[in-house]
């Protein structure tokens, strides 16, 4: 493979830098193949940041420095690099899409289509991220958000750039100030918004700028370092990208401080220079430079494959499946450097291909506009009518029809937004004529409010505190959640429960039970003034969702319980928690596994099995017949009977 002539910054082509680039997707690809296996390999998508901020600099100064810098030059090359590959990968995302999505989805994708052509798919994900959103593995296009972040950046920074150096401005200075406040501005949101911060621009600006603040410094020469100390460098960056990728998982609240690792990293590797020990003899190798010049081809084809696999497969795919994907996406990826990439970039009519390229991005925009207005055009193969209208049915159920049932107005959560709602309806807590029962927890507590509310006998108020993302807890304990949500809810409900004194207080969760100290909760609650306090275990959670589950696996044959796509973990978490509280005073754990599930699965319809039956309308979220029918089947005695 040949080295690419536009990938550096300065006058001398590193092959160490091409190696970097394969660490970086190797690392973003074996993540989401296996991501038990490298838990924090999302940060490689961080030292790209780091590359290409460092490469897209260096040429910019090059430029300025000979006096033939041209905005229409820089852009032109942008589009030649960016467009081929990613025309290709949307093109045949929309093909794929075709056959193996059902309308709701094939609408969604095709407007992460036309962000990807925007530019903005970090914004639609960002907006995206409600408690009832579908899960990242089922977007083929969700990984296109750090490449919306790459080209925003070099909207804004080359005349920035350019503006600094003809005002005769150290550049040095101005990416100084930018890093410091896009840092600082990181650190202070993380905590605050962390789903925002993940996504948004200016949050991710100074891990780019670092790259370029160090283009800068290796202006006119790059610093030469000897022997033991470049390669005491490199070294020291191996060790931060590793313990990055082994310390770093779902859990950590990320970019934040922890973004250092990677950026930091990255950015000693680079300094060392060619020299280096681990740069010259691990990352200039032939097979790490070759991944290394695939490496924007590859991030762009490996996720389409995993996502589709998982979608047609109604669960995560076996490891060979798996295995034999990445390889797919591999030669996927060197087919499409060789045969599309190079021809556009380095080929004899490269003027050519920038308005050529631009006008089929046109088109796959035009075409998705079209597929969105159509509402995902029901009419193809994958799906018949009855089909499509059954999934829609409790598509809409989830968008429109469970707010009265759920009683959302008694969430922190602003639904319309996703922001922190300073307060919540007056009648949400309101005092029973004989009795309180008081509901707390998240939007699986939500689920339970419309049974128990048809259960509640004459004089009995059903009082709820559920806010979605935020467990029951009398600390802060879902930092993560953003706007300190959970902190605001769950000190409302405490404060409501020692005023209301409750008779009962139901508590429920979606998930996450163990990591919940439930004999320390019941105790605070018994001695706030709750009379007894009910646990309700885990629900019945399927993957993708029930509806879809149905649709594919049980459409033509008669069914009533459900056993594909169904978490065999929530029985261990059910079975340890009926241990942990048997012997709790004053306390009664409900298990909803125990009545709803056997060894032929759980329990996926009530009454008639129709298409207004399902127990839930999507993995785990109690339809409101379903809530209706569960706490009468299951809670109203341990509730309202004060067993």
């Amino acid at each position: 493979m040949r080295p690419d002539p536009e990938a550096t910054g300065t006058s001398a082509y590193r092959p160490d830098i091409d190696g970097l680039r394969a660490v970086a997707v190797l690392a973003v690809v074996i993540f989401h193949a296996w991501p038990a296996l490298l838990p924090g390999g999302f940060i490689g998508v961080d030292v790209f940041f780091v590359i290409s901020g460092y490469l897209i600099t260096g040429i910019i100064l090059g430029g300025l420095a000979q006096g033939r810098f041209q905005f229409s030059d820089f852009y032109a090359r942008r589009i030649r690099r960016i467009f081929p590959a990613l025309a290709v990968v949307l093109a045949a995302t929309y093909v794929a899409g075709w056959f193996l999505l059902f309308a709701d989805d094939y609408q969604n994708l095709s407007r992460h289509l036309i962000a990807a052509v925007l530019f903005v798919s970090n914004f639609l994900l960002r907006g995206e991220s409600g408690y009832f959103d579908a899960a990242a593995d089922r977007k083929p296009l969700q990984h296109l958000w750090s490449l919306g972040i790459e080209e925003q950046f070099y909207l804004l920074w080359p005349a920035l750039l350019v503006a600094a150096w003809h005002l005769r401005l150290k550049p040095l200075l101005l990416m100084g100030v930018v890093i410091a406040a896009s840092f600082l501005y990181n650190v202070y949101s993380v905590r605050i918004d962390p789903v925002a911060t993940f996504y948004l621009p200016l949050t991710r600006f100074w891990e780019l700028l670092a790259g370029g603040a160090l283009a800068a410094l290796s202006r006119p020469l790059p610093p030469v370092f000897g022997g033991r100390t470049a390669d005491a460098l490199s070294m020291g960056g191996v060790a931060m990208i590793g313990a990055g990728l082994a310390m770093l998982d779902g859990t950590r609240i990320f970019p934040g401080l922890w973004a250092l690792l990677p950026v930091g990293g990255a950015l000693s590797i680079i300094l060392a220079g060619p020299g280096a020990w681990f740069n010259r003899t691990i990352l200039s190798t032939r097979v790490m430079v070759g991944i290394g010049l695939i490496s924007y081809p590859l991030y762009l084809w490996h996720w389409p494959l995993l996502s589709f696999a998982r979608i047609a497969n109604g669960e995560a795919p076996p490891h060979l499946m798996r295995a034999l994907l990445v390889l797919a996406s591999v030669g996927l990826a060197w087919l499409t450097y060789e045969a599309i990439e190079k021809p556009v970039r380095f080929g004899r009519r490269r003027a050519l291909m920038v308005p050529a390229l631009s006008m089929s991005m046109v088109v796959i925009a035009g075409v998705a506009f079209l597929t969105d207005r159509a509402g995902g055009w029901v009419t193809r193969p994958i799906t018949r009518t009855d089909q499509a209208q059954f999934l829609q049915y409790y598509d809409r159920m989830h968008k429109q029809g469970i707010s009265a049932a759920y009683r959302q107005e008694c969430d922190f959560m602003d639904w319309p937004t996703g922001d922190l709602r300073e307060s919540i309806d007056a009648s949400c807590t309101a005092p029973g004529a004989n009795q309180t029962v008081f509901l707390w927890g998240d939007s699986y507590a939500q689920a339970l409010s419309a049974g128990l509310r048809a259960a509640a006998p004459s004089g009995t108020a059903v009082a709820q505190v559920a806010t979605s993302m935020c467990r029951p807890a009398f600390a802060d304990i879902d930092p993560h959640v953003p706007h300190g949500r959970c902190q605001r809810a769950n000190q409302f409900a405490v404060d409501r429960i020692r005023a209301l004194r409750p008779s009962v207080v139901v508590v429920a969760q979606s998930g996450r039970h163990e990591e919940t100290d439930w004999a320390a909760l019941s105790a605070k609650l018994l001695e706030a003034g709750a009379g007894r306090v009910v646990l309700v275990g885990p629900a019945p959670s399927w993957s993708p969702n029930l509806p879809e589950v149905v649709m594919r696996q049980y459409w033509d044959r008669p069914f009533a319980r459900v056993s594909y796509g169904l978490s065999p973990t929530i029985f261990a978490v059910d079975r340890t928690l009926q241990q942990g509280t048997s012997s709790l005073d004053g306390v009664t754990y409900v298990s909803l596994l125990d009545g709803l599930c056997d060894d032929n699965g759980c329990q996926a319809v009530i009454d008639d099995g129709g298409w207004a039956d399902l127990i839930t309308f999507d993995s785990g979220h109690f339809s409101p017949r379903g809530s209706v029918f569960v706490v009468e089947k299951l809670l109203a005695g341990a509730v309202f009977g004060g067993r």
